[in-house]
């Protein structure tokens, strides 16, 4: 063999060598990619009315719940969110009090029949129909400054405000929620609940309006605001304390929670966001 042949099989095999580590470090990579990706938590979000009522400014009329018909749909709601086939179900009771895991231990047990909240009659049927051994309290309770804001509001004659407010809420919302819950099928009302235009309704009361409560020497609406989302971002916290690798939380929180928890969530790189609508809507 020449010396020009030899040069050019030494070119050849170092080429192919080279390319032979360049597909085994792009292959290498992507598998970790995929190990990472399947070793990240997943988060579903279903923002939830209270069953019992509330002490929010307007609550939907639920009288219904304990009828054999609603019933039935709660059943038939628990099933389709078990097709996302949580891990662990965390629920909006003071994050680290023992009493609502206590409660499901009961249940578990036979020595419970489910109350008239939706912490119970959903996520103790769901937890309990996918196995879990626990329920995962994760609230923070946090009081919102609205004292001030309504003597601030007094003081400065802008009562109307606040007024006008709650009566358009009245209208533009809990009527129509109220209207849609009297016609649809839980899951139905859920995913009605859950869509983007309500959580963007939701989120905007804040934004849109509160926030612009107040003057340049005193910004109480905005401190409404911020303690608003103070609360949840202190929510998100507790619950991604709970989450593992791998996980598959579904978080039950009221639907002013999760319309907030929603927009943290969705972008986050190290957490994988499963649109709850995806389950609501088969």
């Amino acid at each position: 063999m020449n010396k020009d042949h030899q040069s050019f099989y030494i070119i050849k095999k170092t080429y192919l060598l080279f390319i032979s580590l360049f597909i085994f470090c792009n292959i290498a990579k992507a598998q970790s990619d995929i190990d990472q990706t399947q070793r990240k938590p997943t988060i579903a979000l279903l923002g939830t009315f209270h069953f019992a009522g509330s002490t929010d400014a307007m609550s939907l009329k639920t009288d219904d719940l304990d009828a054999p018909k609603r019933q039935n749909e709660i059943v038939a709601l628990v099933q389709a969110l078990s097709d996302y086939k949580p891990t662990k179900v965390i629920l909006e009771y003071p994050y680290g009090a023992m009493g609502i895991d206590s409660t499901y231990q009961l249940y578990l047990s036979g020595f419970h029949t489910l109350t008239k909240n939706e912490r119970q009659q959903i996520g103790f049927r769901l937890a309990a129909k996918m196995g879990h051994k626990n329920v995962y309290p994760a609230d923070y309770r946090l009081d919102l400054p609205f004292d001030s804001l309504m003597t601030f509001l007094t003081k400065t004659n802008q009562t109307k405000l606040f007024e006008n407010l709650m009566s358009d809420m009245k209208v533009q919302v809990m009527d129509v929620w109220q209207n849609a819950y009297n016609k649809l099928t839980l899951k139905e009302f859920f995913a009605f609940l859950n869509s983007n235009k309500y959580d963007a309704l939701n989120r905007n009361v804040y934004l849109e309006y509160i926030n612009k409560m107040g003057s340049k020497d005193n910004y109480v609406g905005s401190k409404v605001v911020a303690k608003w989302w103070e609360r949840n971002f202190k929510i998100m916290y507790h619950i991604d304390s709970l989450m593992e690798p791998g996980d598959r939380v579904l978080v039950l929180f009221g639907q002013g929670h999760t319309a907030i928890l929603k927009d943290f969530y969705k972008n986050r790189s190290d957490i994988i966001y499963a649109d709850i609508l995806q389950y609501l809507k088969k």
